[in-house]
């Protein structure tokens, strides 16, 4: 009796560790299929498919469902997230404009991954792109593709009228003038970028010393002391306005980005303002040869700027998925990423792949970011929220439609000392 006690004992014994080991492993196995799923505010083409199915090869324990990007609202539609609770984990914007966020104590401070290991992430960026999401010295925007502002040119129309490229502004005056005798405008670009033609005022500053205070908010917009340059573009920009050097005229400062593209590859506009990022859908969608310029310069032998606008990553303060979404960004930052932005004419921002560029067009656009008088620049949009609104949306178009240049001054002056609380 006392043996069958045992025995039995015994199967009790085993049957409740073979349960409790059964348990254990389904518990096991069920944390181990937990996925997490990060949402991603960014554009849905292939290469980002492409950039997230690799990802979430190589991570079985995250997924990442993109929520498409509206560009021209994006700012407002991101806010709108954060502030109800409810925000993205990895999110698309500008990085030199990334102050937008960091300014009202939206954006995470990514620093410490970026400098953990001595700096390992960090390093694998070119310095002034992975600098353009940098305030007060903390990383709040990771960089992954520069965003240069340049001309493409219809380089069969040159060609066709025996004409030169122009480098400085005189020669652009001229060869509008000319162009515009055979029915071709000159220059190229829509309602909403209008802020990229302030190229030339910073190029004027640069000539003058004071770009970096100026584009930092340091020196008045307005007044008897103000930083020279602005006033110089202004000017320009409304001579090749009034002018009708400017597609499609009259209409130019209301020009959507549809109907500007369609006219250059209609072969109607010989020189069109757009952001090197596109220089892969130029090269393909264009009937005719494509070419890349730098802008003209105001004077021959001056300084040249360029800019350090970048499309970058950053992870809202209250995402869900932090550490996930951290994650996403240093894959998509990776060689392996990088190798799917590049594949659609994107330059890259990491060192590891700035000397693999083959194609002679992007070589081109990053060529007009080098040379002994290249001087780099951050937008004057990063001052504040306000004045970035109204550098993008107002001021070209203001002085162009007629108002004076003194008053547009006035009211980018009074943005600026808004925000520098003086």
């Amino acid at each position: 009796m006392k043996r069958k006690s045992i025995v039995l004992l015994s199967l009790v014994l085993a049957c409740s560790m073979a349960l409790a080991f059964a348990a254990g492993a389904k518990e096991s196995a069920g944390a181990a299929q937990e996925v997490k799923t990060i949402k991603f505010y960014g554009s849905d083409a292939q290469y980002n498919k492409n950039i997230i199915a690799k990802f979430e090869a190589e991570n079985p324990d995250v997924k990442v469902q993109i929520v498409p990007i509206d560009f021209d609202n994006a700012e407002q539609i991101i806010k709108t997230g954060i502030a109800s609770g409810n925000p993205v984990d990895v999110s698309f914007f500008w990085g030199s404009q990334i102050s937008a966020f960091v300014s009202s104590g939206m954006a995470l401070d990514l620093t410490p991954y970026l400098t953990a290991d001595n700096n390992a992430w960090m390093n694998t960026f070119v310095p002034k792109y992975i600098d353009a999401g940098k305030i007060d010295g903390k990383y709040y925007a990771v960089s992954y593709q520069p965003v240069i502002e340049t001309l493409f040119v219809n380089e069969t129309i040159f060609a066709e009228n025996n004409l030169q490229v122009p480098t400085t502004w005189d020669e652009l005056l001229v060869v509008a003038e000319q162009l515009k005798q055979k029915g071709i405008y000159a220059l190229g670009n829509w309602s909403g970028q209008n802020h990229q033609l302030l190229v030339f005022a910073y190029q004027v500053m640069a000539n003058n010393g004071v770009l970096e205070q100026a584009a930092a908010g340091k020196l008045p917009f307005a007044g008897s002391n103000e930083a020279p340059g602005l006033r110089t573009a202004l000017e320009l920009l409304r001579d090749v306005y009034k002018k009708g050097y400017w597609y499609p005229g009259e209409g130019a400062l209301t020009a959507t980005k549809d109907q500007v593209q369609a006219a250059f590859f209609q072969g109607r506009i010989a020189m069109l303002f757009d952001a090197g990022s596109n220089v892969g859908q130029y090269e393909k969608d264009a009937p005719f040869k494509v070419g890349v310029a730098k802008f003209p310069l105001v004077e021959k032998g001056g300084k040249y700027g360029v800019n350090v606008v970048t499309n970058a990553l950053f992870v809202p303060i209250n995402a869900a998925h932090k550490e996930e979404a951290v994650r996403f960004i240093k894959f998509y930052t990776s060689e392996a990423g990088q190798s799917e932005t590049m594949a659609t004419g994107r330059l890259p921002s990491i060192k590891a792949k700035q000397d693999k560029i083959d194609n002679k067009l992007m070589q081109a656009l990053m060529n007009t970011t080098t040379g002994d008088n290249v001087v780099s620049y951050r937008h004057m949009q990063n001052i504040s929220p306000e004045v970035n609104s109204y550098l993008q949306n107002d001021l070209v178009g203001a002085v162009c439609a007629g108002e004076s240049i003194d008053s547009a001054l006035a009211k980018l002056e009074a943005l600026r000392v808004k925000a520098m609380g003086k």
